[in-house]
């Protein structure tokens, strides 16, 4: 009796053009690493040479970066609690008083307090007024405030006050009503000039300058004038 096909033979088996086994898969995971290696080996060829120019030129150019890091850490540190302050350097103030007689007030450098309305901070300040007969009074000290609105101002340290006829007087503080044409203090007064001298426990000047009167005890000595010669 003749059988079918023997199904357990040994016989070669065909292969598979596709599966697992198939050649197909077999040279793709062979060529994945391979492909994967070689893009590798393609970046690093770009890569290693862009890092080592990176580098040269960072040494080129470390010396300068150092040398700005050295003066940023020089620099003066801020105070942020005084840059609210609005501060101007050789200020110059005109104005005219009451009797529409000018004034004009200037200082080496001045501080507006935002906190303070119409208080204007002065440092080397100093002031000229006209008198009534034309002639000058100047004040001149080391710090002192400024009223604006109200023309007020306020000398501290060193005052010193100059008539334009010679006379010379110094004192320690002085309050000056420039809408007024007149000033005060309290402070001790010493003063010369072609009446000799003079020494006082306070003053008081009226007029633009053309009255002073001294306040408290006071000390005067008088030089006589000498008499002209004949010609």
């Amino acid at each position: 009796m003749n059988g079918g096909p023997d199904m357990a033979g040994t016989g070669p088996v065909a292969e598979r053009p596709f599966g697992p086994s198939s050649s197909l898969q077999r040279r793709t995971r062979t060529h994945r690493p391979i492909h994967r290696y070689s893009r590798f080996v393609a970046w690093m060829k770009l890569a290693l040479p862009a890092a080592a120019v990176a580098l040269l030129l960072l040494v080129a150019v470390w010396p300068r970066i150092q040398s700005a890091i050295e003066r940023m850490h020089k620099l003066p540190r801020i105070d942020f609690s005084q840059a609210r302050d609005l501060r101007m350097l050789n200020l110059h103030y005109s104005g005219r008083d009451r009797h529409d007689r000018p004034y004009t007030i200037t200082a080496d450098a001045a501080r507006q307090r935002v906190e303070v309305d119409d208080l204007v901070e002065l440092e080397g300040p100093k002031a000229d007024m006209m008198t009534e007969n034309d002639t000058w009074l100047a004040l001149a000290a080391y710090s002192g405030t400024y009223h604006p609105q109200s023309q007020l101002l306020d000398l501290f340290g060193d005052v010193e006050l100059f008539q334009d006829k010679g006379n010379e007087f110094k004192t320690d503080s002085a309050h000056i009503d420039l809408a007024k044409g007149s000033a005060e203090g309290n402070d001790a007064i010493s003063g010369q000039g072609g009446f000799g001298s003079i020494e006082a426990e306070g003053f008081r000047i009226e007029n633009q300058g053309d009255v002073i009167i001294f306040t408290g005890k006071a000390r005067l000595v008088l030089e006589p004038r000498v008499a002209k010669e004949p010609p």
